[in-house]
């Protein structure tokens, strides 16, 4: 069992059916910016689809002309191969390809994630020169912000919306030109807001690589885009940060918005007894100023959901066997319920 525990397992294995394989339908919009090296607008909604981006290009700034750089919350994607936007009054219709369930395993109780292009500002005159992350540090500024509105389905017709005006949250009418009402967005889900992306896993110790030309010093493997954000990591965390020390905060988390669909009146699987949908569509429906990109969108993994079976030893529920299960046992080493020995 010792040797089980012990036993180091890769990180996450990509599957493309753990997200969003279809383009339903896109209306571009107005106002979509372009490419600042191809001129290119940024309408391929097939950016959508597929896992988060784990690397981008140097934008001549940040990094030389077409190196490869990690995605991470100061240094977004922003090639129009990696996100779509929205535009202003467009929307952007996704589907899965199997349902998505609202798991009582699923981490944080979070089902799916959204991820955009947001980014965690540095100083305007200083820019991430893809060195050591923890000489990097933040301004005391939020996350940029480019609203998009969510909304979910089981069948592509009947729609439930992310919003605080309960007029517009079930089967809301898209083409009102108040939607999604006058409260606007419920709390903080939204898409191409918190949290900014890390594509990579930070591993301070991994400084010399010079005889692998694929190796980023500092940066392991990709993250985990099926794994929700510890929501005890707030947005005022990643302020006055280094970047190491946010990319501590999200371990294997890739980050992005994590939303939850207990809330909604969802019809259930009459053989599991679970919420699900199958739908995801995006809204810029004001005209903002705010172009909301659209890089990805996950189904939130678990023990014994869609494709996984529960694991023997998995005490955290991420897939593998390994020191964290070990620690995590170790936290509850003789505990229980403590019997009534009868005596008063």
């Amino acid at each position: 069992m010792l040797l089980i525990l012990l036993a180091s397992a890769c990180g996450y294995e990509f599957d493309p059916n753990d997200f969003a394989i279809e383009v339903v339908s896109y209306v571009p919009g107005t106002g979509i910016p372009t490419d600042n090296f191809t001129g290119q607008p940024f309408t391929n909604p097939q950016a959508a689809l597929g896992r988060p981006t784990v690397d981008t290009a140097g934008d001549g700034l940040a990094a030389p002309a077409g190196q490869t750089v990690p995605v991470v919350p100061v240094y977004p994607p922003w090639r129009v191969s990696e996100v779509v936007s929205i535009g202003f009054r467009g929307h952007l219709v996704l589907k899965f390809g199997h349902p998505v369930s609202d798991d009582v395993n699923n981490p944080y109780g979070k089902d799916l994630i959204v991820f955009g292009n947001s980014l965690q500002q540095i100083n305007g005159t200083d820019y991430w020169l893809t060195g050591d992350p923890a000489q990097i540090t933040t301004m005391n500024k939020g996350c940029t912000r480019e609203p998009a509105v969510i909304s979910v389905s089981q069948d592509g017709q009947y729609w439930f919306t992310f919003t605080m005006d309960p007029a517009f949250r079930e089967n809301p009418n898209f083409s009102d030109p108040s939607f999604p009402g006058k409260y606007g967005f419920l709390g903080d889900f939204y898409a191409d807001g918190f949290a900014p992306t890390l594509g990579r896993v930070y591993e301070p110790d991994k400084i010399e690589c010079a005889d692998d030309p694929n190796c980023m010093a500092y940066w392991g493997g990709p993250t985990d885009p099926t794994l929700p954000l510890d929501p005890a990591v707030l947005e005022t965390d990643l302020r006055n940060a280094t970047l190491a020390e946010i990319a501590l905060l999200y371990g294997r988390s890739a980050g992005g918005t994590a939303l939850d669909i207990s809330g909604f009146n969802l019809p259930v699987d009459p053989q599991t007894g679970r919420k699900w949908i199958q739908y995801i569509r995006f809204d810029n429906p004001r005209d903002s100023g705010a172009t909301p990109e659209i890089d990805a969108v996950a189904d939130v993994a678990c023990c014994g959901d869609w494709k996984r079976s529960c694991i023997p030893g998995n005490m955290n529920q991420d897939q593998r066997v390994d020191l964290e299960d070990l620690m995590e046992l170790s936290r509850h080493w003789l505990t229980g319920v403590q019997q009534n020995s009868g005596t008063e």
